[in-house]
């Protein structure tokens, strides 16, 4: 599924009667595409499970030569993934890092974390598509030049994330991210001096 348990009951995720949710519209209307990606990554696997060690270090450059970023979390991730947080009593995804806000305190409460999905890598930690909706946000709001400094960005993917699992929320109301989903942005996104304001409940940003 598209979404995940700590925003089941969101708006963009709740169905009402007989009238599916935006998600699971989404989910349908992108059923052909996923059985096509399935079989694409069915074939990948074989082809991959043939190929010896030089092969797959030359294929692994070229990737990381044609999607720096994209590649950039996944081999992070694999760093992450050798040590998981597991002696964190409410993290079940081993991604999950304790904050001095309890409310932070938020997993995304799957085995495989929400932060693998390649949704989350394309909204959330990508330089462009977070550029753009940087531009169209500012020029929305403030009608000025936009900022992109590292916090801005920062901002935006928070923004992109909970659009994307809840939809619009309205004015004056905000929810917490998962942990591992602000980890996840502050290693991309980090600041200079490692000081981070946190979870705002509203009418403030929250880095």
């Amino acid at each position: 599924a598209r979404y995940h348990p700590y925003a089941s009951q969101s708006i963009r995720n709740s169905s009402r009667g007989n009238i599916p949710s935006r998600n699971e519209v989404l989910e349908a209307a992108a059923s052909p595409e996923n059985r096509q990606d399935i079989e694409t990554v069915s074939t990948l696997r074989e082809t991959i499970s043939e190929m010896n060690e030089q092969t797959l270090r030359q294929v692994l450059i070229r990737a990381v030569e044609a999607e720096p970023d994209l590649m950039k979390s996944f081999i992070e991730g694999s760093r992450q993934d050798s040590n998981p947080s597991s002696e964190i009593a409410w993290c079940s995804c081993g991604r999950c890092q304790a904050f001095d806000d309890p409310r932070m305190n938020l997993c995304c409460c799957q085995s495989l974390c929400i932060t693998s999905k390649p949704e989350f890598r394309n909204l959330c930690l990508r330089h462009d598509v977070l550029e753009i909706a940087n531009i169209l946000n500012w020029s929305y709001r403030t009608n000025l030049e936009p900022s992109f400094a590292q916090s801005t960005f920062r901002n935006q993917a928070y923004r992109n994330f909970v659009l994307w699992q809840h939809s619009t929320l309205g004015a004056g109301r905000r929810v917490p991210v998962p942990s591992c989903v602000c980890v996840a942005i502050r290693r991309r996104f980090p600041q200079a001096n490692g000081q981070y304001m946190g979870y705002h409940s509203a009418n403030s940003d929250s880095e």
